[in-house]
């Protein structure tokens, strides 16, 4: 009979914690508190804010990690050498190269050494 007493008395010391009463209410809040949630009964809005700042933030994620990237350098030598074997074909480059060739054929200049751009030639001509 005073195991049935117990078990009484565990379902009656909970009883008041999620009821809407001052006590429940203190309650919630306090078990709230304890298990690092948010405190008093917020929107959606407060919520996204709450849900950001606890996240993990971005300089300890493994995924933006300066090692996550790719050598670019390597990867744009390499598909430099297949294209130069032609195993590769990149549509945007034969492009470049081809509108390279029409501005030499016109007497332009594709790329100045650094200093004597078109900013440097206003320069002298002063």
């Amino acid at each position: 009979m005073s195991s049935r007493l117990a078990a009484s008395r565990i379902v009656h010391a909970g009883r008041g914690i999620s009821q809407p009463t001052p006590f429940g209410k203190r309650m919630d809040r306090l078990s709230n508190r304890v298990w690092g949630e948010v405190v008093m009964p917020t929107d959606t809005k407060s919520l996204k804010v709450v849900r950001v700042m606890s996240a993990e933030p971005y300089e300890t994620k493994e995924s933006l990690s300066p090692s996550y990237y790719p050598n670019l350098p390597m990867f744009h030598y390499l598909t430099k050498m297949l294209r130069f074997h032609g195993l590769f074909f990149d549509d945007h480059v034969v492009f470049r190269d081809v509108q390279d060739n029409l501005k030499t054929i016109r007497g332009k200049v594709v790329r100045p050494p650094i200093g004597q751009g078109k900013r440097a030639q206003l320069r002298g001509k002063k």
